[in-house]
């Protein structure tokens, strides 16, 4: 699945979806399975570049690249590896951003080098889809029809979260996703609920980027125009930023936002606070999703 590049290029960068991963099991000199379905092998071909080839088919099709964990029965091994379109490969550390993969690499191994062009694949695989759908999106954004986009972008993480729950990678960039078209489309209600959710998510886990999710919550958080619901949102906001203010030092940005949430229940209520009476403590291109 391609990155995921800023719709708006007046703000933040939009979501950057994880590249797609795939299983891979290699059973004997010429015997592979990749996501269940048998990897070709060529005679005169291993079944290691075999499985390069066919990641490079995926990659390309994806326009990005793409990750596999390879299980290799014969030398009980299991590497990690990241292949690019244009064929490049390599093994990527264990804490690199997107590397959701739980299993190990070898440390200094290589899985091989990649050589010559791949074969046509006829299979139509899922990251293809997704990547297709990320497409219609952008598409749908450029051209102006957010009502569209918003639709598409509900399905899609609607789909990745029924496929591998909410707080899988993909299906929480696919609803942040979700929530900056949204605020594309005016429809801050719906772009704070959904920013606020993969906050929530996010610093459930524990991911280092929470902090920045919280952020963005708050900057929708800030276009509320019903008290009520600027209330309801704005606890969560100030739990969350109580959370993530426990886990690391905020700077200045974060501690700004922190503050305009905290400062919505402690400033003396005048009976006119509403959406202007929050002030402007989180900078404006934080507003893109």
């Amino acid at each position: 699945m391609p990155e995921l590049t800023a719709l708006d290029p007046s703000g933040l960068p939009a979501p950057v979806l994880p590249p797609p991963h795939f299983d891979v099991f290699v059973f004997g000199e010429h015997e592979a399975h990749l996501d269940g379905e048998r990897v070709g092998v060529a005679d005169g071909q291993s079944v290691h570049e075999a499985i390069l080839d066919l990641l490079q088919q995926h990659a390309r099709d994806c326009r990005g690249p793409v990750r596999a964990t390879v299980f290799d029965r014969p030398d009980a091994r299991t590497v990690c590896i990241e292949v690019a379109p244009d064929g490049s490969s390599r093994i990527p550390g264990p804490d690199e951003e997107g590397s959701w993969s739980a299993a190990p690499s070898a440390e200094g191994e290589s899985y091989g080098s990649h050589r010559g062009p791949a074969p046509v694949s006829h299979r139509d695989p899922a990251p293809a889809a997704v990547a297709e759908r990320v497409q219609h999106i952008r598409e749908a954004v450029d051209g102006g029809d957010t009502e569209h986009a918003g639709l598409l972008a509900a399905a899609l993480r609607e789909r990745l979260t029924g496929d591998h729950g909410a707080g899988h990678p993909q299906a929480l960039e696919a609803r942040a996703m979700e929530a900056y078209v949204a605020h594309l489309a005016g429809d801050h209600p719906l772009a704070t609920s959904l920013a606020i959710g993969v906050a929530r998510i996010r610093c459930g886990l524990g991911d280092a980027r929470a902090a920045d999710d919280v952020l963005r919550a708050t900057a929708a958080w800030e276009r509320l125009l019903d008290e009520r619901a600027v209330s309801a949102h704005g606890r969560e906001l100030l739990h969350l930023w109580t959370h993530v203010a426990g886990k690391r030092r905020l700077d200045h940005a974060h501690a700004e936002a922190m503050r305009l949430v905290r400062q919505h229940f402690i400033a003396p209520d005048t009976g006119t606070r509403g959406h202007g009476g929050r002030g402007t403590a989180v900078p404006r291109d934080t507003c893109a999703l």
